[in-house]
């Protein structure tokens, strides 16, 4: 353990993800568990998190060699849980030092005044209040040790708009706004904080669905499968490509920025220089 440690703390000054010490929640499945896959391959020693205990072990299935990986069962709805699981990181890894906010839910679909309050507000209490809740259990070691970064997905329909998924739409705008307040009050203490879209993909809530009973949601997955057809995916591996540029620093002049998938964020980040 001393020597994984040890190694995390070597690299902590420099950019890259050998050995970056990253949270991601939501890492069962999708693009959580495919950004897990790749930084583990990376270098990175990983924190999963999952809703329940019983989808562990396909958050790290595959991911025994190489660097450290430590799983908790923490609901992002749950801040003890969080609380929890930051402390078994910090007892096995010595810290966290990148955390992707990537736990989420579609919510509801139809339209806002017939939906069932009490869902419209569970979107927003995982999407939204997930983020906050891991944000208030990791920043605080972030803090102590004056660096850090907070990736947190959101969505083109937090940018611009998702009729019929108000609740998803409205959840990821908050998200932007969010990371963009995090973002200076953040600036004193050396942590960057980032909004990011990485395109509709082909794997978690971008996925091909069984026929719902809902028509509002057979609409929405009739559109999907449009944009399936017409080639607007986004290949997970790019979809991943600049994830991972802003989990390991390549970005921090840009911190609070919403990004997406096909920004050229070295274009991006001279450009800022230049202002």
């Amino acid at each position: 353990m001393s020597v994984i440690v040890e190694d995390v703390v070597m690299s902590e000054e420099t950019t890259g993800l050998a050995g970056l010490r990253v949270m991601v929640t939501g890492a069962a499945g999708g693009l959580g568990r495919a950004t897990a896959e790749a930084l583990h391959t990376a270098g990175a020693h990983l924190v999963l998190t999952t809703r329940d205990a019983a989808s562990l072990d396909r958050a790290a299935a595959g991911l025994d060699r190489g660097p450290e990986v430590v799983t908790a069962a923490a609901d992002v709805t749950d801040d003890a849980d969080l609380v929890k699981a930051v402390e078994l990181a910090t007892a096995r890894l010595g810290g966290i030092d990148v955390l992707v906010n990537n736990a989420g839910v579609g919510g509801p679909a139809g339209p806002a005044w017939e939906i069932d309050p009490a869902q419209w507000w569970h979107a927003l209490e995982v999407n939204l209040g997930g983020a906050l809740a891991a944000c208030r259990a990791v920043l605080p070691g972030m803090i102590e040790r004056g660096r850090g970064r907070v990736v947190t997905l959101s969505s083109h329909a937090g940018h611009t708009r998702w009729p019929h998924l108000s609740a998803y739409s409205v959840s990821k705008a908050a998200v932007n706004k969010l990371t963009e307040n995090l973002a200076i009050e953040l600036l004193p203490h050396g942590i960057s904080a980032f909004s990011y879209h990485p395109g509709i993909v082909d794997v978690g809530l971008g996925a091909a669905a069984p026929q719902s009973d809902n028509p509002w949601q057979r609409r929405v997955d009739t559109w999907l499968g449009q944009q399936r057809e017409a080639g607007r995916y986004t290949p997970l591996d790019a979809a991943i490509a600049n994830l991972l540029r802003l989990i390991g620093g390549e970005a921090d002049a840009l911190t609070g920025r919403y990004l997406t998938h096909d920004d050229d964020l070295a274009g991006l980040v001279a450009a800022a220089g230049r202002t």
